[in-house]
């Protein structure tokens, strides 16, 4: 198929490469940007101990007034002898407001005299240790109501739980809050004369994290209707005016959502309607860099226009992934640009020479917001001209909508001139009908524009890059590229996944072949999490499919085999996100939640469906099972927040219907020793015709589950509930048999192996009002002992027929 727009122009930059890295950038015809060795400093004085580290956003600071340390043993030991609380101060390099507050407090000296004599400071980059971001988030939400970034925590040292803290702080009271050097001040007197209140705040604070962080949920029977209800969620907020899975602003991209409407709802033509409707608006918008490729990370605005600049790696490699699949889908060339845009801004901007992805480019130049990437029509006109283009100007502020009254200000600058985000008013197909053009003669025109226009864009100051090397982004890119290469036929894609895969597993290992997280400056550090092990494993079946090359498998089961053994909760089923003897958090977190970044869980049980199918070892689809089980409780609770876990779900439907809980698999995890099932999934009811359906309990051996009327007041018998006005419910309860042992030999009544119980639902009103639920209790006892009484939500839709 032909490419739309073509944004990768010759490019020439004065950067030492790697004999591969000249290779690979010369047969995708691309220059590569690098990125610069470490961010610019700040005022030039005294360097603290920042300046030993090698994350770009704690360099940041290392000029910093501020006596900063970084998150260890070191800052801890030094806060308890001083006494002093600690203040935890955490963001990353491309986060604007993280700028804001260093350049407004952290560069303040006076703010650094207060901040140095009453508190231990911290500087900790999130994307080096997102358990601890995920932590004080959590605690940051109970104490302000809301998280962010930056997040400003104080810590008791004793044991690193929170007291107080928020996000961003201003210099001066406003927005609603003190300043942050009151802030300091009250915090430390109450540190000093309201110790006993202070330090109960924190046992409060730490165990309401702890409780939401690492709580666990029983085995739930699910199925079909977890799928439909996650897909009916997004379709229910879905922006049938610009796109998107939300209405209102801002606007994030959300690509798990997308994987997921793409694997299980693609068949039903709304869902694929607003799935394609999404996508055209995305890549048409200014979130969309239309001249240098890649998505920014979210859009101010309902209309995907004004973006936030900032470009993840996360963001970019799930993206290319989603119109990787979505062009393999539909053969549509605009999808096949997109994707082209976005892997190859990747390789000539994100990669390292010797082969990794980096993390992440800045939003703002010099504190000001997109200025790299913002146009006034002068600028585009005078950029055309100094190449010889002066009769593409029309042509170019026609394409990308730019006017003399502009679409942008930067929302901290607002008395600056307005200038223009550039974006498609039309898909380009269209633009060139309605200028009498041919497809081929717009392309190639608009080839020419991209071209120029980029090359004048390089001149300008540059968005600081973070060259830093995460281990789970990576993964992500490499299977980004893989599906690249695979929807484009183009292996230089593919080249680019080897080349980063094998460096990881070179440079990127620690003790016991485990991975580490982080790398930069020739150091690798940080014992990886169970995210790294999960996407980076992802990325390596994704090589062995593409290739077939034994390597990339063999290295994909041993690194899946040492994170089951390093994060998997043998008793359960999941994966901790931490290692199990991490002295610097207070919670070993558990998570389920695919965010912007996708959870371990969900990417281990996906990972584990697809080791079975490459190897078809059963071992792999048992884990699978037991590991789908465990997170049961969470897809039935809410599907749409554990979007890739639902998507699996719907494969295992699909493949493995049998060890769906509540099958074999809910007895498997050892949670729960009775599998229910019902006869339908809707039951149509009216005033003249009742409806009928039957729920079938299966006990394991040697568990009882008591009868309707067990014989004893103390137990609690089988029942089934309807809960909803104008409804009544009839269920012929079996008598069950006599339970002999003991001194209560004939006196219990129970059901062993399987029950049946018939229910019949009858609509007693015309009227009937809100959504009948079908609620099953029962109480499961051994020979010794009973268990405590369950209450189950029947997966059966009662629906008033007219």
């Amino acid at each position: 198929m032909s490419n739309w727009l073509s944004v990768a122009g010759p490019r020439r930059r004065a950067v030492v490469m790697t004999t591969g890295a000249v290779a690979l950038a010369a047969a995708l015809g691309l220059g590569v940007r690098p990125a610069a060795a470490a961010p610019p400093q700040g005022p030039v004085g005294k360097p603290n101990r920042l300046v030993h580290e090698t994350s770009p956003y704690l360099l940041q600071h290392a000029y910093n007034p501020v006596d900063w340390y970084a998150w260890g043993p070191e800052a801890f030991e030094a806060a308890r002898r001083a006494d002093k609380p600690i203040f935890l101060s955490i963001g990353y390099s491309t986060c604007y407001w993280c700028h804001v507050m260093e350049r407004e407090s952290f560069e303040n000296h006076e703010t650094a005299k207060v901040m140095n004599e009453h508190f231990i400071s911290i500087k900790l980059d999130r994307e080096e240790r997102p358990d601890v971001d995920a932590i004080y988030m959590s605690a940051i939400n109970t104490l302000a109501g809301r998280g962010g970034w930056p997040m400003s925590v104080f810590l008791e040292p004793d044991t690193l739980k929170p007291f107080a803290g928020g996000t961003y702080f201003p210099p001066e009271p406003r927005y609603g809050k003190p300043s942050f050097r009151q802030l300091l001040i009250s915090t430390s007197q109450r540190w000093r004369t309201q110790r006993p209140a202070v330090l109960e705040k924190a046992n409060q604070v730490a165990a309401g994290v702890i409780r939401r962080l690492s709580a666990t949920s029983r085995p739930q029977p699910i199925g079909a209707g977890e799928v439909d209800r996650a897909v009916a969620g997004l379709m229910s907020n879905y922006d049938a005016t610009h796109g998107g899975f939300r209405r209102g602003r801002p606007k994030f991209p959300q690509p798990v959502q997308l994987e997921l409407l793409l694997g299980a709802a693609w068949d039903q033509p709304a869902v694929r309607d607003a799935l394609v409707h999404t996508l055209d608006r995305m890549a048409m918008g200014g979130i969309y860099d239309q001249i240098g490729g890649g998505f920014h990370r979210y859009s101010t605005d309902q209309r995907w226009l004004v973006p936030h600049f900032e470009k993840m790696l996360y963001d970019n490699a799930q993206l290319a992934s989603v119109y990787a699949k979505a062009y393999e889908r539909t053969g549509d060339a605009f999808y096949e640009s997109v994707l082209r845009g976005i892997l190859d801004y990747v390789l000539r901007e994100m990669t390292s020479p010797e082969g990794p992805f980096y993390s992440a480019q800045d939003a703002e130049v010099n504190a000001r917001e997109g200025a790299s990437y913002v146009w006034t029509p002068q600028e585009i006109g005078r950029a055309l001209e100094e190449r010889g283009l002066a009769d593409q100007i029309d042509f170019a502020l026609t394409v990308y909508g730019a006017t003399a009254g502009g679409n942008f200000v930067d929302p901290h600058h607002r008395a600056e001139p307005r200038k223009n985000v550039l974006y498609l008013a039309r898909r380009p197909e269209a633009s060139a009908r309605a200028m009498g053009m041919a497809p081929d003669a717009f392309r190639e025109r608009l080839t020419i524009v991209n071209e120029a226009l980029l090359a004048a864009r390089d001149e300008r100051e540059q968005p600081r890059t973070d060259d830093k090397v995460l281990t789970a982004w990576n993964g992500l890119m490499i299977s980004a590229m893989v599906d690249g290469a695979q929807a484009l036929g183009d292996p230089a894609y593919l080249d680019a996944a080897e080349r980063a895969a094998r460096f990881i597993l070179e440079k990127m290992r620690g003790e016991g072949g485990g991975l580490l997280r982080t790398y930069r400056a020739g150091r690798a550090k940080i014992e990886a999490f169970s995210v790294d092990y999960a996407l980076f494993v992802k990325g390596l079946i994704a090589l062995y499919r593409a290739t077939g090359s034994p390597e990339w498998l063999d290295r994909a089961t041993e690194l899946n085999w040492i994170a089951g053994q390093r994060f998997r909760d043998g008793g359960f089923g999941s994966y901790y996100d931490t290692l199990a003897d991490q002295d610097d958090i207070f919670v070993r977190s558990r998570t389920t939640r695919d965010g912007v970044v996708p959870c371990a869980n969900s990417v281990m049980l996906a990972n584990l469906l697809d080791l079975y199918e490459v190897t078809d070892d059963s071992g792999f689809l048992g884990e699978a099972a037991a590991t789908l089980a465990a997170l049961s409780g969470r897809i039935r609770t809410n599907p749409g927040s554990t979007v890739l876990a639902t998507l699996a779900l719907d494969r295992f439907l699909e493949r493995h219907p049998d060890l769906v809980p509540g099958g074999s698999a809910v007895a498997a995890a050892g949670r729960d020793p009775v599998e229910v099932v019902v006869s339908t999934r809707t039951l149509r009811v009216s005033p003249d015709t009742p409806g009928r359906f039957n729920v079938t309990l299966r006990i394991a051996k040697g568990y009882h589950v008591n009868a309707h009327e067990p014989g004893l007041p103390e137990l609690i018998g089988l029942r089934v509930q309807l809960i909803a006005k104008g409804f009544e419910l009839d269920a012929a309860y079996p008598p069950g048999q006599a339970f002999s042992a003991g001194q209560f030999d004939g006196e219990i009544r129970v059901h062993s192996g399987q029950v049946t119980v018939p229910v019949t639902v009858r609509q007693t009103a015309t009227d009937a009002q809100g959504e009948p639920k079908l609620l099953l209790t029962y109480q499961v006892c051994t020979d010794e002992v009973c268990l405590r009484p369950q209450q189950v939500l029947l997966p059966v839709k009662v629906v008033s027929a007219p």
